[in-house]
C-alpha cells in the first residue's frame, strides 16, 4: 500500500497535503442540491464536539442547535472534522480500490443506515450508506474524524471500515465511537493490517494480532474472527520480499537485489532455525540497508528513552 493508495482507503494522510487548498467554496442555499443532500444526512449528524443536533445556516455552515458552534461545508459536504480547515478535494475520476463481496453483502442486507468509514473514492453510492473520509471524494458525503464520530448515538444499523485501523492513533477509541453510534444489534465489519510493512507514512501506527483485534472491539459481540483471503499469508511473505528486494536495489546494488530474488524459501527458513547460518551475504545485506528501508519491514523496533529531568 503506498502513496497511490493501492487499497480501497485513501485516509489520514492526506491531513499532511496542506499545499492542496479547495477552491473558494460557493454558498450553500437552501434550495441547492447541496443543502437537499445535507438535510437528508441532519437527523444522524451531532457536533463532534458538544454532541448537539445540528442545523443549515442561512450563511450556508452548519450550526449547533443552540448556536454555539459554526462548521462549514466544503465542497458540498459538512466538514465536522475538528481543526482540519481546509481538506484534499480529489478529483471525482478518483476510485480507490473496490469494497469486497462480503462487505457488499453486508451493506446490500443491511435495513437501515450503513457507515462507509475512511471509504476513499468509492466506485459504487448506495442511497443508505454514509460515506465518511478525512478528504473528499467522489461520493464522500462527511468529512469527519474517526476518533470523534459525528453521529447521532444508537443511529446507525451498520458500520464498515477496511484498512483504516492501523491508520487511526487511537484504534480503541475509534471502537468505542463505533460502539457508540451503532444501535442496538448493529453489525460492524472490519479488516485491518497484521504482518503488513509501513505504508503511508508517516500514518501508519499500528499492526494488529487478532487478540488486539478482540482487546479493541471487546464491548462487542463477535460473530466471527478470521483471516481473510486478501489477507491470507501469502499476501505477507510477498509483500515483505517485494519491500526488501526494493531497498536491495535502491540501497544497495540489483547483484544484492538479484542475490535476494534468486533465494529459496529455504535458505530462509535455515537461516531462522540456525542462527550460525546467518553469515552469509543473503542475511547480512538486509542489516545494511538503511534505516529508513530496515523500518519498512523491520521485525521490531528498540526504543530508548527517558522522564525530563525539569517539568
Amino acid at each position: 500500500m503506498s502513496k497511490s493508495y493501492s487499497d480501497p482507503l485513501d485516509r489520514i494522510l492526506d491531513l499532511a497535503s496542506i499545499p492542496h487548498l479547495p477552491p473558494a467554496e460557493p454558498r450553500v442555499t437552501p434550495a441547492s442540491p447541496e443543502a437537499d443532500k445535507i438535510a437528508r444526512l441532519l437527523p444522524f449528524l451531532r457536533c463532534p464536539e458538544t454532541g448537539q443536533g445540528l442545523r443549515l445556516a442561512a450563511d450556508g455552515s452548519l450550526t449547533t442547535d443552540d448556536g454555539s458552534r459554526s462548521w462549514p461545508v466544503v465542497a458540498g459536504r459538512p466538514n465536522l472534522f475538528p481543526g482540519l480547515r481546509r481538506p484534499k478535494i480529489h478529483p471525482a475520476t478518483h476510485v480507490s480500490n473496490p469494497l469486497d463481496q462480503s462487505a457488499l453483502d453486508l451493506i446490500r442486507d443491511t435495513d437501515g443506515m450503513v457507515l462507509n468509514l475512511s471509504a476513499g473514492g468509492t466506485a459504487e453510492k448506495f442511497a443508505h450508506v454514509i460515506e465518511a473520509e478525512a478528504a473528499v471524494f467522489r461520493h464522500t458525503d462527511v468529512i469527519a474524524d474517526a476518533h470523534r464520530l459525528p453521529f447521532a448515538d444508537g443511529s446507525l444499523a451498520c458500520v464498515v471500515a477496511y484498512n483504516a485501523f492501523e491508520h487511526y492513533h487511537h484504534p480503541r477509541r475509534v471502537a468505542e465511537e463505533i460502539f457508540r453510534v451503532l444501535r442496538p444489534g448493529g453489525r460492524v465489519l472490519i479488516r485491518t493490517a497484521f504482518l503488513q510493512p509501513l505504508h503511508e507514512a508517516p500514518w501508519h501506527f499500528y499492526n494488529c494480532t487478532k487478540y488486539g483485534l478482540e482487546l479493541w472491539f471487546e464491548g462487542f459481540e463477535a460473530l466471527s474472527l478470521g483471516v481473510s483471503d486478501n489477507f491470507q499469508p501469502a499476501h505477507a511473505l510477498a509483500w515483505l520480499a517485494s519491500e526488501c528486494e526494493k531497498a536491495l536495489r535502491c540501497d544497495l546494488s540489483r547483484a544484492a537485489a538479484e542475490r535476494f530474488s534468486n533465494a529459496t524459501v529455504g535458505e530462509f527458513i535455515t537461516m531462522w532455525r540456525d542462527p550460525a547460518s546467518r553469515a552469509g551475504e543473503l542475511w547480512q545485506n538486509l542489516s545494511r540497508i538503511s534505516p529508513a528501508s530496515q523500518e519498512v519491514t523491520a521485525a521490531g523496533f528498540e526504543y530508548l528513552g527517558r522522564r525530563p529531568a525539569a517539568e
